[in-house]
Order: C-alpha cells, then structure tokens, then sequence
C-alpha cells in the first residue's frame, strides 16, 4: 500500500527516467530515496503491440516496469487455444518471479495495447532488493496479488458466462488505461476469454444495450456502471485490490482520455 510522507512517493510525484515522466505505481510509492538507487539501472523501453515480454517457461532476463498500456497473461496449450489468465498495466512489474527466486514464467506475456516501460536487468534487480526493503516488500505484496488474481481469473474462465468475461476484462481495461475506447476485434477478445469469434459477437450484441457502443474494431465503454451489472462477481473481487495496486484514481473524465488501440485492431 501507498506509503505516507515527505520521503514516499505519490500520484503528484514529477519522477522521470531519461526524460520520461513515471507512472508506473510501483515506482511512485516507493520512497524517494530507493527510486533515485534504482534509477541508474532503469532503461526507458517502448512496448509495441503484441510485443512478448516474456515466453512461456523460458529464463527471464529482465524485468518490465510497465509504464503505460496494457500486457496480458496468457497460457498456451499444444494444440495452439490459448486463454488470458492476467492483465497488466502501470501497476505492475512484468517479471515478478525474480522477486521468489524463480528464473521462469509459468505463462507467455504480450502487449495487447502499445505502451512504454523501464526496462531492469534482472541480476540488477535482484542485488537491488537487498539494499530497497520498501521495493521488494511493495514486489513481494505484488505477488501475492497477482496469484489470487490467477486464481480468481481462472475460476470465473470456468464457471462464469462468456458476456460476464468479456464485461470484466472490459472494466479491468477501463481501470488501467486513460482512455474510454478500446480498439479491438471480436477475434481478439475470443482469444482472451477462451471461446470462439461467433459466441463473443452474440455476448457484444447484448453489451452493446448495456454500457458499451461498438464501432469498427473499437468498443467505446459509455455507461460503466452499467457495464459493472453485467460483469460476474469476479471483477469486483478483483477490484479490491485497486487500492493497493495504485489504481484508485485511475477513472478519469472522458475529454481526458485519448484512444486505446489493440494488436489486432
């Protein structure tokens, strides 16, 4: 949770690396003091779309803090169906194993909306930790989030209908992006909730009469709360977890919110 204080970091915070105003929420809660040690190591990266930050079971040799855009969690199997079991945007750092010791993701990581990062090597940032106890106690509660977060994702792939997914990861979304329109295509969306292109236009087709406006490639969240009634308990499971991720204030008025765009738009 955001520490209090003239030496912790807020949301009003002008932190920057290499000339790039900082976002990401893990880098502004952590004191002043352990973000200028760990500056030095950071490199400003721009994250395209469906670019992968990391692969499936293979050595992870860097770390992401994800400055803007979005990032998802996807699981794989041998016959090529995939679903997402995770998303990521500027509260996180793509990487968190590290922080256990672990070498590997168990799941592959794709931008799924472009944005930018820093970028840390990850023996860099394991000698970090050791002198940055507000960092690595802000990555190990990162952690445990992000495995109940796995666990409630798949829960609600299981038990919950394909228009209750489609609504939650639409919110989710919404919570971490500055920008009310999300450009996107039904083949995408199949892919992230685990079904099929016909069965996702049929659960838009009935959204669309309940908080979101559908245009070529985009879907403009128009009525959130609305849309909130429509999602499955699972989002607001999820939600609670906002507070600590930073994200409480990540609703904002939509003149302020420029477009979003996906890999597939």
């Amino acid at each position: 949770m955001m520490k209090k204080g003239n030496n912790h970091g807020s949301q009003n915070d002008d932190r920057m690396v290499g000339g790039q105003l900082v976002r990401n929420t893990i880098l502004q809660q952590i004191p002043i003091s352990e973000f200028d040690a760990l500056r030095p190591f950071l490199t400003f990266t721009q994250l395209r779309l469906a670019d992968p930050l990391q692969r499936e079971h293979s050595r992870i040799q860097s770390a992401c803090f994800v400055n803007s855009g979005i990032a998802s969690l996807i699981v794989e199997t041998g016959d090529g169906r995939s679903v997402e079991v995770g998303i990521a945007g500027r509260e996180e750092m793509i990487g968190l194993p590290l922080v256990a010791g672990l070498s590997a993701y168990s799941q592959t990581v794709i931008m799924q909306v472009p944005g930018n990062g820093f970028t840390i090597e990850g023996s860099a940032l394991q000698r970090a930790l050791n002198a940055l106890p507000e960092l690595r106690g802000i990555l190990i509660q990162r952690l445990g989030i992000r495995s109940l977060q796995l666990a409630q994702n798949a829960a609600c792939n299981r038990l919950h209908n394909v228009k209750q997914r489609v609504a939650r990861w639409l919110l989710a979304a919404h919570d971490r992006m500055d920008s009310d329109i999300v450009r996107t295509t039904h083949e995408f969306l199949a892919k992230l909730v685990g079904t099929d292109r016909p069965t996702v236009s049929v659960a838009m087709a009935k959204l669309e009469q309940r908080g979101i406006r559908r245009g070529r490639a985009s879907i403009h969240i128009v009525q959130r709360e609305t849309l909130e009634q429509e999602a499955c308990e699972c989002y607001a499971a999820l939600q609670r977890f906002n507070a600590e991720l930073g994200l409480e204030s990540a609703i904002r008025r939509e003149s302020d919110r420029p477009e979003l765009t996906s890999p597939l738009s």
